[in-house]
């Protein structure tokens, strides 16, 4: 059975490769034209001998994913990617253009077992992980297509990224390895719903890249009607994660908070929120709050709110000398904004 070549760590690689060739300078070369170069076949691998080109061929995968549909938005070029895996599964990726500075916001799970209520991936059953390979192949395969170079990877696609930690930590390898992907730990950005040891952990492993946290509540009654499964941990244990991430790793903390209209997003909400992060030590200059007006999605009675209250929301949390942002939609004539990444 042949092997997914973007499955297996560089080390993993080399150690197999052995059987093939015992040219070192070779298994580099090879290397280079899977992350470096972006082959999307092994004919393109033209400084290899035919030969060992034809073995690569017989003894592994170099993809496995199809791109099955793309939409492109008419607003602001955003694309979203519909891929279909080797065992006939379906996620998304989103492209993010930015003249120079484009970004990824790639999918870690097929389904989620989160259930937001207010997001279409949380109505798309848990179907399952995405290997390394699949999580990697979604960043090569639209930098091919779009033909333009990806330098910041968003994890907010379909998936709780923290519930496929050894996969996703072993992604996070490839894209801060100079002789891979070379994405600086600035421009990666995992989002999390609060898995509290996850969190720690990654903290503990410090690869430094940020950590965005899905908090969209100030009670858990609030939370509860917005997200039904928290897997048991309250908004006190995911922002003492949080706290103890910033510490750890120096990084920067975003926390994000989706607003709903008459469920979280009246004044009262605002100074909430205010008092739950300055009593967490989180009201200094290396945490954010990402404000999200809901997208529609759905088979969902939410609505998103006024742009008054928005903003009201907002001028309280700055007045309050907390750096906040409103993050605006990106691709939502096509489906591909925050919470709308479903079938």
């Amino acid at each position: 059975m042949k092997k997914y070549i973007l499955d297996l760590t560089n080390a993993q690689f080399k150690t197999v490769a052995k059987s093939i060739t015992d040219q070192d300078y070779r298994i580099n070369q090879i290397i280079e034209w899977v992350y470096v170069k972006k082959a999307s076949s092994f004919a393109d691998f033209t400084n290899i001998s035919k030969e060992l080109r034809d073995t690569l061929d017989k003894r592994f995968l170099l993809r496995t994913l199809k791109i099955v549909k793309k939409e492109k938005s008419m607003i602001d070029g955003t694309v979203r990617y519909a891929f279909q895996t080797i065992d006939k599964k379906y996620f998304f990726a989103v492209f993010l253009p930015a003249k120079g500075k484009n970004s990824v916001c790639i999918s870690s799970q097929i389904g989620c077992p989160v259930m937001c209520a207010f997001c279409s991936s949380g109505k798309v059953k848990l179907a399952r992980n995405l290997s390394r390979g699949e999580i990697l192949e979604q960043i090569l395969q639209i930098e091919n297509d779009a033909k333009e170079k990806v330098s910041g990877v968003l994890f907010m696609g379909m998936g709780e990224p923290t519930l496929n930690f050894n996969n996703i930590t072993s992604v996070l390898n490839s894209l801060l390895s100079s002789k891979e992907f070379g994405i600086g730990k600035r421009h990666i950005t995992l989002s999390s719903v609060g898995v509290a040891p996850a969190i720690k952990k990654l903290a503990d492993d410090n690869f430094g890249v940020r950590l965005a946290l899905s908090l969209h509540a100030v009670d858990e009654k609030q939370r509860k009607k917005l997200i039904p499964n928290n897997f048991g941990f309250k908004i006190e244990d995911i922002l003492n994660a949080g706290k103890y991430y910033l510490k750890k790793t120096g990084s920067r903390l975003t926390i994000e908070y989706i607003l709903v209209k008459g469920i979280n997003d009246v004044v009262a909400d605002a100074h909430k929120l205010t008092r739950l992060l300055r009593h967490h030590e989180l009201l200094n200059p290396d945490v954010q709050v990402n404000l999200i007006p809901f997208n529609p999605v759905a088979d969902t009675q939410f609505k998103t709110p006024e742009q008054g209250a928005v903003q009201k929301f907002k001028n309280i949390l700055k007045l309050n000398g907390i750096t906040v942002n409103i993050r605006q939609a990106k691709g939502a004539d096509i489906s591909a904004a925050c919470g709308q990444l479903g079938y």
